[in-house]
């Protein structure tokens, strides 16, 4: 069957990082789901170590062809041309999800079928909570929302806006809001942002 949710996960070399970001995936409740990993052609020991932390959660292993060094972008639409679920979302290697992330954000948008994204509140690098409601600049992470598929489908024919963009997280969600997208906030704190400023989340997933 068909996963509902795709989740693109773009990882830079740190291979310790995407094997705890894997295993937060491993701990969701949702499991109607598929996880995509992409990497940005490192050397080839990296690309094995990758491959096999892949194989060992039974996940999907992408390697861009040249590296492009683009704060992600290129791993990331990759990433979601390959994606089949109906709701796709993009988790960075240094990041992870609460286990009861999910099972909101698919309900909302089951709920209204006219809604683009919806998005989490996040744990922010041991340092504050993001709850902002609508989203602004700097106030919310590519890790948060959940997308409909087709949304990023007709909005821009799975290409991302902002191209070579540090703050291309941002960018996107900004042009899905500025074309009128409907969204929602699910004001639960599932998403976290740097991973290892939270030692007892990481010790959980060690």
């Amino acid at each position: 069957m068909t996963p509902r949710v795709s989740i693109v996960t773009t990882v830079f070399d740190r291979v310790n990082c995407l094997r705890r970001c894997l295993r937060s995936v491993q701990h969701l409740q949702y499991r109607d789901l598929e996880q995509i990993v992409v990497s940005d052609a490192p050397g080839q020991p990296v690309i094995s170590e990758i491959a096999q932390v892949c194989a060992d959660a039974h996940v999907r292993h992408l390697d861009l062809p040249i590296r492009t060094n683009d704060w992600g972008i290129s791993p990331a639409m990759a990433g979601l041309r390959t994606s089949v679920g109906e709701y796709v979302c993009f988790l960075s290697d240094d990041n992870a999800y609460l286990p009861n992330h999910f099972g909101p954000l698919v309900a909302a948008l089951d709920a209204d079928p006219d809604l683009g994204f919806v998005y989490s509140s996040c744990l922010y690098a041991g340092r504050k909570e993001l709850r902002y409601c609508p989203p602004v600049g700097a106030g919310v992470d590519l890790g948060q929302p959940l997308f409909r598929r087709s949304v990023l489908r007709d909005q821009f024919n799975d290409n991302l806006p902002a191209q070579g963009c540090f703050s291309w997280d941002w960018e996107l969600i900004n042009a899905l809001m500025a074309r009128g997208v409907r969204w929602q906030h699910v004001d639960e704190t599932t998403f976290v942002f740097r991973l290892e400023a939270y030692p007892g989340l990481v010790e959980a997933l060690a």
